[in-house]
């Protein structure tokens, strides 16, 4: 079998073998200097995000995470743009100024070409991190799904939630977001309660459980509970309600807590939680 001559091949093509060996050389040294720069970035945001997590119910801190994790984002971006433009200059396709108007150009028709729904993403992000609609730390509901918010990248939304699921969610799909992580919460509890009970001694009863928790929690308690006396007349239960204001997002323990103390109680004083009964009538008897 004959060898290919490449040299010939070259000469044919009217490539400069040493001029495309520089060239191929210069390509590695450009992207090699650009991951450096851009680890160092990625870990001076790190270090600088590290420091700060320790504050993260500090309003402050929470914009400076969300920050950085954008610009950590952007950095990448940015850093491949930049070295396409060079790439494309050591080749001999003009200088880095002129590639990079070619570069944007390029952009603009992949755009038109189908990739709108990326630009619609970032323009998405930067809506997002302007309005403050949420910060890294805050724990929210984003269209069905509900979470921890661990990074805000330009193009994504990033949610861990409790049981250590990571979900990625486009910004520009992004309809509807409920933030759990404002000034308060309400802690909202419905107690069922039987039909033949003394619904005045209940209800005393619950607001006792109720405020005993308030005294005893006020670090996570907004302000005292309010007690409805006859929220709801269900099948088999007459349904009253504790309302309780929650510091952030201490909500569900609270929820989880109160439902507990009532069932002790309920417990201590014999009254029973009433459950679903059918009642069958048999006309033959």
């Amino acid at each position: 079998m004959e060898e290919i001559n490449w040299e010939q091949i070259f000469t044919k093509l009217k490539i400069n073998t040493t001029e495309l060996i520089e060239d191929l050389i210069m390509i590695l040294i450009v992207v090699a200097i650009l991951a450096i720069i851009y680890k160092i970035i990625t870990a001076l945001i790190n270090r600088i995000i590290s420091r700060h997590e320790r504050k993260i119910n500090d309003p402050r801190a929470k914009s400076l995470i969300t920050i950085l994790t954008l610009l950590k984002s952007f950095s990448r971006y940015t850093i491949y743009f930049i070295g396409f433009a060079i790439i494309i200059n050591q080749l001999g396709f003009g200088s880095v100024l002129s590639n990079l108007v070619t570069a944007a150009g390029v952009g603009a028709l992949v755009v038109s070409l189908g990739a709108q729904s990326t630009i619609g993403d970032m323009v998405a992000g930067g809506f997002i991190l302007f309005e403050k609609q949420y910060a890294v730390g805050d724990y929210v509901k984003i269209n069905d799904y509900v979470g921890t918010v661990s990074a805000l990248a330009m193009r994504c939304t990033y949610l861990t939630t409790w049981k250590g699921e990571k979900i990625i969610i486009p910004n520009g799909q992004i309809k509807t977001v409920i933030n759990y992580s404002g000034d308060f919460n309400m802690a909202v509890v419905d107690v069922p309660t039987p039909y033949e009970a003394d619904s005045e001694k209940v209800l005393e009863i619950i607001k006792d459980v109720a405020n005993n928790y308030y005294e005893q929690h006020q670090d996570i308690c907004y302000e005292k509970p309010n007690v409805v006396a006859i929220n709801d007349f269900g099948d088999s239960a007459v349904i009253m309600t504790i309302m309780q204001k929650a510091i952030g997002t201490n909500h569900f323990a609270i929820q989880r807590d109160l439902k507990m103390a009532v069932k002790k109680r309920f417990d201590e004083e014999g009254i029973s939680i009433p459950y679903s009964q059918v009642v069958i009538h048999n006309s033959d008897l």
